[in-house]
């Protein structure tokens, strides 16, 4: 076992860049509890506009069947769905895995969400938070063309940061680029500065189980970055198109496996994103310090999309 992971009881291991990220942290999870570490799952209530033609994440008061913990924090069960019928990636993974998903509210800034997520901690006996991304946006830092959702992963990353001076919290990073974003050869490049930095912890590999029960989610929820690691598992290490045939990537073998990342390293050192934020009310101001700094959003194209669709159901 990775020595820095031996102490731990209770671990919350979130997927900090909404959409299927949850699945993202299965390998993390079934390692940490082959050593007896118990695990909580959490993720956030925002899917990818082709899934939920809203635009942004959903706040708790749109969402029905939850179990409210705090303002920035509620249980997501099976039947945890939008006032519209829609059912989020945690619900499907509720479902299967058979127990209850944290949700967390980004609307939030990042300051409440830690005040909130210690507060959970504390309560719930947690000694470790892991923050899981899939594709490796969060260690993007900044200037990278194909960047275009570093929101919610700068959020995350913000409130983790500020979290880890309470209870210890790290970056899960898997996927090696799955969603499209960013290149290898960027992912290498912030790689080699976090090692630089000593903040590179370790890496754990898909294992059989942890693929089997992959593969139970993926054919529940639709991913299309959740789904290149169990690719590359299986051996298939060619371009495969994502994002309903707009994009091809390369499938690489280190697709299958998570860096464990010290969190504090890849806020101070790597992601401009997350230091531009860190002092933000919530989510809207957060996302117009990032267009103003010259990045693209997630919660920018989907408004500007949900806005084009609005003119079309006019016309």
């Amino acid at each position: 076992m990775l020595k820095s992971f031996s102490n731990y009881k209770k671990a919350l291991l979130i997927g900090i860049g909404g959409g299927a990220d949850i699945i993202g942290t299965i390998p993390t999870k079934l390692f940490l509890e082959s050593y007896g570490i118990k695990c909580i799952l959490g993720g956030l209530p925002w899917e990818r506009y082709s899934i939920d033609p809203f635009p942004g994440p959903r706040p708790f008061s749109q969402i029905i069947n939850i179990d409210i913990i705090n303002d920035s924090l509620c249980w997501a069960k099976p039947n945890t769905k939008t006032l519209d019928g829609l059912f989020f990636s945690e619900s499907k993974a509720s479902k299967v895995l058979k127990e209850k998903i944290l949700l967390v509210n980004i609307f939030n800034s990042s300051a409440e969400i830690s005040k909130d997520l210690i507060s959970f901690c504390k309560k719930n006996k947690v000694d470790l938070i892991v923050g899981v991304d899939v594709g490796g946006d969060v260690i993007a830092i900044g200037d990278e063309n194909g960047l275009s959702s570093p929101l919610a992963d700068s959020i995350m990353l913000s409130a983790l940061k500020r979290v880890g001076r309470t209870i210890e919290t790290k970056i899960g990073v898997l996927g090696y680029g799955s969603d499209g974003e960013l290149k290898h050869s960027e992912l290498n490049n912030s790689l080699s500065l976090i090692s630089k930095k000593k903040g590179l912890i370790g890496m754990q590999g898909i294992t059989n189980d942890s693929s089997k029960l992959m593969r139970k989610l993926i054919s529940k929820i639709e991913t299309d970055a959740s789904r290149i690691p169990i690719t590359a598992f299986d051996g298939n290490y060619e371009p495969a198109k994502i994002r309903r045939g707009r994009l091809t990537i390369d499938v690489h073998p280190f697709s299958q496996v998570t860096f464990f990342i010290k969190t504090s390293i890849v806020f101070k050192y790597v992601s401009l994103s997350a230091k531009l934020i860190h002092k933000s009310s919530n989510i809207w101001e957060s996302n117009s310090i990032l267009l103003n700094n010259g990045f693209k959003t997630e919660l920018d194209f989907e408004i500007k999309k949900h806005l084009i669709s609005l003119e079309d159901i006019k016309l």
